[in-house]
């Protein structure tokens, strides 16, 4: 969980998001948009999926690292 809200867009294959106790299967030419203050996760079904994901700026300063 971190502050911020995030949208995905699959381009390819299938995702089961996961947003607290909730499960959902996203496909290919479906979106979703959440809250990240709510545990997330993200995960490829059957292979490789491609996303297209957008974050708004609390969500960039927790998905950007520097090394």
């Amino acid at each position: 969980m971190h502050p911020g809200h995030d949208w995905l867009y699959v381009l390819e294959g299938r995702i089961l998001l996961t947003l607290g106790e909730r499960q959902m299967i996203v496909e290919a030419g479906e979106a979703a948009e959440f809250s990240t203050m709510t545990p997330h996760a993200i995960d490829a079904i059957d292979g490789v999926a491609e996303l297209l994901m957008v974050f708004d700026g609390d969500g960039q300063r927790a998905h950007s690292h520097t090394d």
